[in-house]
């Protein structure tokens, strides 16, 4: 901070200034340091949102500038979460990183909708075709984009990832641990009230017999069975190793369990279980793999190369009778995020928009 005065020579004024300047300055902190939750909130909560009036041309148009995370479909319609830079956000001198907008778009056959920014995330379907979303501690029921309920809402319990089974009871991951929802009341299980190992969840899935797949941090794998919980530790799953972890499980239609595989001792990040057997797959070996599942059941496997630590390419990959077959994505040459298809097209998503390619 400068200070500008006529009379330099007056040490004493000069002295008073700053003593004050001073004084202020501590005020401000001290003021942070109290109230710095609220500051924090107020940041993110100064996002502006677009200009109602800019009109875009299609709803690709207007995901264009986005990351899109993932896509459902269902009943004709086309669930695009997605995420992207706030340019307009205010920015705390402490903050480590720009905040990030994420947001839920609908596209049908009358155009898009959407909603920015918005509570809700990644949108999963129940047993009976209704469409769930969570957003930190609460869970909503998808009516339309801009209109949910409130289904549930924890308390200290944040969640990412959930699933039902077929009694429509809910499994949730959260940052402490995992809980079970049976509509009336949440159960939350870690280490310190349950045979959990570890707090830290890396996903979970259930498969047709209602057994509850969770991925824990570098300690192997949880199957529960109603009331029996069983560890699958690290050591007994091939290629993995005490610096290694499962993620992001996905049940395919014949009950294989199919996980990525973080820093496997093998060439392939891809590990399914059949619930006797483990079996590394190899789509390719570009490595950084993800792996997700269309609204066919149909398993894709998205590879991304990088060279030097800068993006290069990615590769895109579907199962097809126990065959790994390419799907051409030479044309694109931004990184492939998720992937979902239908009988006539795929519905890519990239770190710079949707593309829709004709099967």
């Amino acid at each position: 901070m400068y200070l500008y005065h006529r009379d330099l020579e007056n040490a004493f004024v000069y002295t008073q200034v700053n003593e004050f300047i001073n004084f202020l300055e501590h005020l401000a902190m001290k003021t942070f340091m109290k109230f710095w939750p609220i500051i924090l909130l107020l940041g993110f909560l100064s996002c502006e949102k677009k200009d109602s009036s800019i009109k875009y041309k299609s709803s690709s148009d207007y995901l264009s500038d986005k990351a899109i995370l993932s896509i459902q479909l269902y009943d004709n319609n086309i669930w695009v979460y997605s995420t992207k830079v706030c340019d307009t956000c205010y920015v705390s001198p402490i903050m480590s990183s720009t905040p990030m907008i994420s947001q839920l778009t609908l596209i049908n056959n009358n155009g898009f909708d959407y909603e920015e920014p918005t509570l809700v995330s990644t949108p999963t379907m129940d047993h009976h075709g209704n469409l769930y979303t969570v957003s930190r501690n609460k869970m909503f029921k998808l009516i339309d984009i801009k209109n949910y309920e409130l289904v549930f809402e924890t308390k200290d319990f944040n969640f990412f990832d959930f699933a039902f089974d077929k009694n429509d009871n809910i499994w949730l991951a959260g940052d402490n641990g995992i809980a079970f929802w049976n509509g009336k009341e949440l159960q939350i299980f870690n280490t310190s009230n349950s045979e959990l190992p570890s707090n830290i969840i890396h996903g979970l899935d259930i498969d047709t017999s209602d057994n509850v797949w969770v991925a824990l941090d570098f300690k192997g794998l949880l199957k529960i069975n109603g009331d029996k919980w069983e560890i699958i530790p690290s050591t007994e799953i091939p290629g993995l190793s005490t610096y290694s972890y499962l993620n992001n499980p996905i049940v395919d239609n014949e009950n294989n369990i199919w996980f990525n595989v973080f820093m496997p001792n093998t060439t392939s990040s891809f590990l399914k279980f059949t619930g006797k057997d483990w079996q590394y797959e190899y789509p390719n070996e570009l490595g950084n793999g993800v792996l997700n599942i269309d609204s066919k059941g149909t398993i894709w496997a998205i590879n991304s190369e990088y060279e030097n630590s800068v993006f290069k390419r990615s590769t895109l990959t579907y199962l097809q009778n126990n065959e790994w077959v390419n799907f051409d994505v030479s044309t694109i040459k931004t990184k492939i995020l998720t992937v979902n298809s239908d009988d006539r097209k795929v519905y890519i998503g990239t770190t710079e928009g949707l593309i829709v390619v004709e099967k």
